[in-house]
Formats: structure tokens, sequence, C-alpha cells
């Protein structure tokens, strides 16, 4: 875990902002790539879904992750000019950062001279206006959805100091080694720095509709299920971004992001189908492949369902389930089965890890064992659109065994708002989620078992919670990633989430753009980015 030990002992320093500003961006592809970096001119990403809001503290999804880090900043980065190797932390906003040695106190050193687009100073004032928006009830600003969202960070935080204009310091109730690596990692709860000045005039719920923050672009307009337009930031402290401009537009049907992207209406598309990545290679597009990035695809059961509270039929759902099959048939083995919840990129990942092996004869005696005839354990599976062969294919091996499952799929947003609200009759609803950092085991926990089981769900031996906590509140990063891997098959005994892929194709580029990397990570840097005339 050596990027973990660095950041508890590593005190990062101005210099050390030289990686993140002079980075190139990497390898891009076909003809630019081979070219000298060019100035001016429009990116044209074609997103998978429709992108939620712009507000770093009530955003959620990955796609919208993707446009927002490009207008808020956080604290600290990682370095995502390589494809290879877990991202460094780097500094951004702050340029330098200590942290205690029980792993409780992080303090850092503000950039000086930065302003937000809109042309107010970025300084510790500005920091703790954002920290208290969702922190602090007694604060004007507060705001109990953005509390809800960033508690997946910031739950543990006993306080937050100025120290002076341009140092603050968060102090957490127990040890939390990788909150560095939070900070900028996580799309469902971005620790971005938004204009406090904006949030005053536009108010709560305006601020996505008028994004302001320091990064390398600045929001221009958004049409709603069309397209949302940045701009380069003219304020921007840091290299100046190579695009004049970026467009993303979310094309939800798989073929017609692909036609899209060969007829040259969009330049760069996410979530390649796989029966395309052969021949878009061979029409001279780069699918660039990465087999150790942290995202995951994996099913969330829903504990209001009367069957599957019942652990022995959770387990049978896993073994009915041939995983190396979805990947190599429906993935066209452009995806890695997962068999643990520590996702292949991961700082803990153990490629050794298997929770429940694909077994058909094990799981109709485990249907059987838990009292039930075959048919009888019905439910519905839910799933948005991109995820339905996924969905079918899972539907297909749960027949098998006598399990009587049907589908429902729904483009995203009215996806998020269904499994927002679920019903006891259904029973699996799909997520796509992961971190770099490991205590990703506790978010999916949180997130996908604890905040949705309709407290229906006990850890009767206390297993999971025990070691989750052990984990969690561990101080010492040369035992972190066993721990974790300890928390994992904790969890996995007790079947409470169906681990199913992870993609290692899943860009497309043109041959007109260059330095685009798919690093380690979920997300992307487009600030060094360029189009060829």
């Amino acid at each position: 875990m050596p990027s973990r030990h660095a950041a508890l002992a590593w005190t990062a320093v101005l210099a050390g902002s030289a990686l993140l500003l002079s980075a190139c961006g990497g390898s891009g592809s076909g003809a630019a790539a081979g070219s000298r970096p060019r100035d001016g001119g429009t990116l044209i990403v074609g997103q998978y879904q429709e992108v939620t809001q712009f507000d770093p503290n009530r955003q959620y999804s990955w796609e919208t992750w993707r446009i927002d880090r490009n207008i808020y900043e956080t604290l600290v980065d990682e370095d995502l000019s390589s494809p290879t190797g877990v991202p460094k932390i780097v500094p951004r906003l702050a340029t330098s950062w200590k942290v205690s040695d029980d792993a409780r106190t992080y303090t850092f050193t503000l950039r000086q001279g930065v302003k937000f687009s809109d042309g107010t100073p970025f300084d510790a004032e500005a920091v703790r206006f954002n920290v208290r928006r969702f922190t602090d009830p007694t604060f004007t600003y507060y705001d109990k959805v953005s509390a809800a969202t960033m508690s997946l960070v910031y739950g543990d935080l006993d306080s937050f100091k100025v120290v002076d204009d341009h140092t603050v310091r968060y102090t957490f109730k127990h040890p939390f080694l990788d909150f560095l690596r939070q900070i900028p990692n996580s799309g469902n709860a971005a620790s971005g720095i938004f204009s406090p000045a904006a949030l005053k005039k536009y108010g709560q719920d305006g601020l996505a509709d008028h994004p302001v923050g320091t990064g390398p672009f600045t929001f221009q307009e958004r049409v709603r299920g069309d397209h949302t337009t940045l701009v380069r930031n003219t304020r921007y402290w840091g290299a100046r971004p190579h695009l004049d401009k970026v467009v993303f537009k979310p094309v939800g049907d798989d073929q017609s992001r692909v036609a899209a992207l060969r007829s040259g209406a969009v330049d760069l598309i996410s979530r390649v189908p796989p029966d395309s990545v052969a021949s878009l290679e061979k029409a001279g597009f780069t699918v660039p492949e990465n087999t150790n990035v942290p995202q995951i695809i994996y099913y969330s059961y829903n504990f209001q369902n009367p069957y599957l509270r019942d652990k022995r039929v959770r387990q049978a759902i896993a073994q009915a389930v041939d995983r190396k099959q979805l990947a190599a048939k429906i993935y066209k083995g452009y995806a890695e089965a997962a068999t643990s919840i520590i996702n292949q990129g991961n700082e803990a990942h153990d490629p050794s890890a298997v929770d429940h092996p694909y077994d058909p004869a094990a799981a109709k005696k485990l249907i059987a064992d838990a009292g039930y005839r075959p048919g009888q354990v019905k439910f519905t599976i839910l799933s948005d659109t991109t995820g339905q062969p996924t969905a079918e294919f899972i539907q297909q091996g749960l027949k098998a065994v006598g399990i009587d499952a049907k589908v429902e799929s729904f483009e995203w947003i009215t996806y998020g708002t269904r499994t927002a609200n679920l019903t006891p009759s259904d029973g699996m609803y799909l997520g796509e989620w992961g971190y770099v950092a490991a205590n990703w085991v506790q978010i999916a926990h949180d997130h996908s078992v604890v905040a949705h089981d309709g407290d229906k769900y006990s850890d009767t031996s206390g297993a999971t919670n025990k070691a989750i906590e052990a984990a969690a509140h561990n101080a010492d990063p040369a035992k972190a990633a066993g721990l974790w891997q300890d928390a994992a098959q904790a969890w996995a005994k007790d079947a409470t989430i169906l681990p199913l892929l992870s993609f290692n194709r899943y860009y497309a580029v043109s041959s007109r753009v260059g330095g685009f990397v798919w690093p380690q990570q979920d997300h992307y840097d487009l600030s060094r980015a360029w189009v060829a005339s």
C-alpha cells in the first residue's frame, strides 16, 4: 500500500505541483496523439447517461463528476496523466498538507491568489463556508440534502478550523487513512469547492444551474437531454487548457452513441458496447484497454423483500450467476469477472478472493433448504437501460435454479428515482461504483446495504460490522490492506451484495483527439487534452 503510506508520511510541497501542472496527459490516439498539443477547438464527449446536477454536494454518478471536476476543484487531486498505477495524490487548491500520526487530523496550506470564476477569492473562509453547508445545522446556508450526501466522507468529522487566511484543519473522531484519497475520488460525495457568493446569489437549488468553481473550465449552458457546454476559464490559476470548449452530450442508446462517434458528431464516448470494440478499432478509433480500473458493476439486494432476508437465498443467487460467462458472452471478454466487492484497481484488491463460486446444483439445494419450491421465490430485478443485457443474463441464471425474476429497466434519472423508492416486490438493483481507496468496502456496505435495507437486514454475528470498524479506525498503513480484505470476506459470507464485473474497455476515442488518458480511475483529466484542426 505505498500510496496510502505516502499519504501519511509525506508532506506535499509546492514544488510537487509541477508534476500536476506540467503533465501533458499521456498518450492519446491516432494522428493527433503523435502531433504536438494544439490550442483551441472543441471536444465533444458522448456520455452514456443524462447527468444529474452540477452541485458538488448534491450530484451523483460518475458521468456527472466527469463534468463537475472541470468546474470545481478539490484541495488535493490525483495525477491522472498515466494509464497505469494507482494515481498519486498531488496538490490542487492546497499546496501542502500535514497528517497527524494518528491519522485523525489533516492540516492544509491553501494556494494563494486563486479566484473563483465569478471573481471572488478562494481562501480559508470559502472552504469553511463549503464545509459548514453540509456539517453545521446552525449555519444559515446549511443544506440537509448536501449533509446526507457528504456524510459518506464527512460523517465522522469532529471539527473544522480556520487556522489563518490560508490554512485549514480537519479533525476526525477516529483515524481516517483514506481521507486524502476520498477528497478527489468521491463520484457521489465530491469535495469540490464552490463559490460561496454563487450559493448566496442563486440559492441551494440554484447552484446546480449556475455552478461556479475555480477549475480549468467554466459552465456556459445546459440543455437537459441534449448537451452541457463548458468553456475555458480565462481566470484559471493553473496551466492554460488546450481546449477552448468541451461539450458533453448524453446519448443513452448504445448504437446511437457509436454511430455518433463514427460520423464525427462526437469525439469520445464512454461505456463502449462490447459488440462495437473490434469494429471501432478496425475503423481507426482507439479503444484503450485498462484492466485495473476501480469501477465495478454489482447488484444490491432489497431487504424489504421477504425472500431476500434469508441468507441462503442470497447465497443461492450468487452461486446461480456465472460471472465468468457474463464477462465472456455479454461483454465479449472486454470485462473481468468480479468475485469480491474489493474491485480490480483498488489498493486492497486480492485476486484470489472468491465470495461464492458458480454452482447451480448447490444453489438449488440452498433454495430447498430455505423451504422454497422451484418458482416460489419471485422478485423484480431493476436496471438502467444500459445494464439490461446484464440483468437478463442474471434472470436466466436464476431461472435455471428455480427463482422467478422479471426485469424492469429505466433511463438513468428515472432509475435513480425508482431505486430510491423500492417496493417489497423489488429484489435486486444495479449499481456501478467503486473506488481506488480501500475503504470502498465501508462505503459499499453503508450505502448499498444499511441505507437501503428498510431495517430488515441484520448481521446476526456482528462479524461484518466489527471487521469494517477495525479497518476503518486503523491508523497503521501497513495493516490497512489486510484489514479491509478481512472486512470484505466477512461481508461476503453473508452474501449481502453481488459483485459482477469490471470493464477493461470503456472509452472509444477519435483519431483527432490527443492527450486523452484512461487512468486507473473512474474519471479522466481533460485539461491537457486537445483536438486536431
